[in-house]
């Protein structure tokens, strides 16, 4: 029988002395009141196993040193918790606004990375910035704001090392079928769906209507295709990770890439490496020369004797 009920009681890792809680009615009057001692247990304790000959109330006689070592987590450290979400939250989950900001958003990533595939296919892209000029081959900047807006992420904060090992991504079912369908004729009836479906089958070895289920970063999403279908559900709330070495190397590239701003480039180009190199002041090139093809350019002395030295290009 139901005698009454206490308030909420929060309950952690760390053990409590004994406290006294009043016991409400229904009504909501206090009756009376009970002494209460209490803390979590791991399974192992409520199981009787931490101590045969103590059982549940061992884990409450325990000595203050061996309490101490058993708190779950160590005091200090409390972490709240908190929902990570895989949408921005800036509209209404599910909305029209939420697709078109998705949309927007893979394409501005996609659009950095297609500006850095053009600058490294480009090899005269550095004489066509706007905020530099060459004088006499050295580069000039209008100010250092322009200077330091051309330094992009660190080298090392990219690699596979240093840098991020997971992404978030969303499942992708494709076809061939699906992918071609646009470069296809327009069908007006199932005879010219039929004729393009053989049309494939020419063309490939595999059936081009096999669905193939493959985990896409969630900026490699055909912006196109959001803004059409006007729905979000691809995209999976709470998000999920995936390593990074296990995407496809266009997609690899395309997040490498999409870290980049329209004023940076991806590409480090061979003055930024090496400012101060002139061709006709190598010395070390003519010796390496030497070295390696045994040329004419630094003959030896008659007599001369082979050093161990010799053989090495550093020497």
């Amino acid at each position: 029988e139901l005698i009454g009920v206490t308030s909420p009681i929060k309950v952690t890792w760390v053990p409590t002395q004994g406290q006294y809680y009043p016991l409400l009615s229904r009504e909501g009057k206090t009756i009376g009141g009970i002494y209460l001692r209490h803390r979590l247990l791991t399974q192992q304790e409520a199981q009787g196993q931490a101590d045969p000959n103590k059982g549940l109330l061992g884990a409450f006689s325990s000595s203050p040193k061996k309490q101490q070592q058993q708190r779950r987590p160590p005091l200090g450290i409390v972490e709240p918790m908190h929902r990570v979400s895989g949408r921005t939250g800036n509209f209404p989950k599910g909305s029209i606004e939420e697709a078109y900001e998705q949309a927007a958003l893979n394409a501005e990533a996609q659009n950095r990375a297609v500006l850095q595939r053009c600058k490294r296919a480009d090899p005269q892209w550095v004489e066509r910035e706007p905020h530099v000029t060459t004088i006499n081959g050295y580069r000039q900047w209008d100010s250092l704001d322009s200077l330091f807006a051309t330094m992009g992420p660190n080298p090392m904060a990219m690699s596979d090392e240093v840098g991020p090992s997971v992404t978030r991504s969303y499942k992708e079912n494709h076809t061939l079928a699906k992918e071609l369908r646009h470069r296809m004729p327009g069908a007006s009836n199932v005879a010219d769906d039929k004729m393009c479906a053989e049309l494939l089958r020419t063309m490939t070895d595999v059936d081009p209507t096999k669905v193939v289920t493959s985990l896409r970063p969630i900026i490699c999403k055909d912006p196109k295709e959001i803004q059409k279908e006007q729905d979000m559900s691809w995209c999976p709330d709470p998000p999920v990770y995936i390593p990074i070495r296990n995407l496809r190397e266009e997609d690899k590239e395309t997040l490498r890439l999409a870290c980049y701003a329209p004023e940076q480039t991806a590409q480090l180009s061979f003055i930024d490496a090496n400012p101060n190199y002139r061709v006709d002041e190598d010395i070390w090139g003519v010796l390496a020369d030497y070295k390696k093809a045994e040329s004419l350019y630094v003959p030896k002395r008659p007599g001369q004797q082979r050093r161990v030295k010799d053989d090495c290009i550093m020497a």
